[in-house]
């Protein structure tokens, strides 16, 4: 690779890698000035959520037969939810310090989803607006 008059001698592992903290830092300043990333999909959680979602993904096998490094699945969901996360594992140690419920965001979908299929089955169910 040719920069001003430099040659930079890196690995296609390494341009993928840089590729993706570019593309990672970018969204982190979006969001910094407030303006919604622009794709049709992306997290509006916290990154504490996020990485317990990643966390309960990768304890279930839910990706590749539980053959993947988390950092993986969270460079993958941040990639996916157009989400910067800086660092899983400090956020993940935080996590496991909660004293009341360890697990707030997966409870609290646990809780919403088994409301949601309560209100249908009451029959009081509406479609979401789009």
């Amino acid at each position: 690779m040719n920069i001003s008059n430099r040659t930079i001698n890196i690995s296609e592992s390494q341009f993928e890698k840089l590729k993706t903290l570019v593309k990672g830092l970018h969204s982190f300043f979006i969001s910094i000035d407030g303006s919604k990333p622009d794709t049709p999909l992306y997290w509006s959680g916290s990154q504490s959520d996020l990485i317990e979602l990643a966390y309960g993904l990768l304890e279930t096998k839910s990706f590749n037969d539980g053959d993947i490094e988390i950092q993986e699945t969270v460079n993958y969901l941040s990639e996916i939810f157009s989400f910067p996360v800086t660092d899983c594992y400090d956020t993940f140690r935080a996590i496991r310090r909660r004293v009341n419920s360890r697990t707030l965001f997966l409870d609290e979908m646990k809780e919403k989803l088994n409301e949601r299929m309560d209100k249908m089955d009451e029959g009081i169910f509406k479609k979401r607006r789009r």
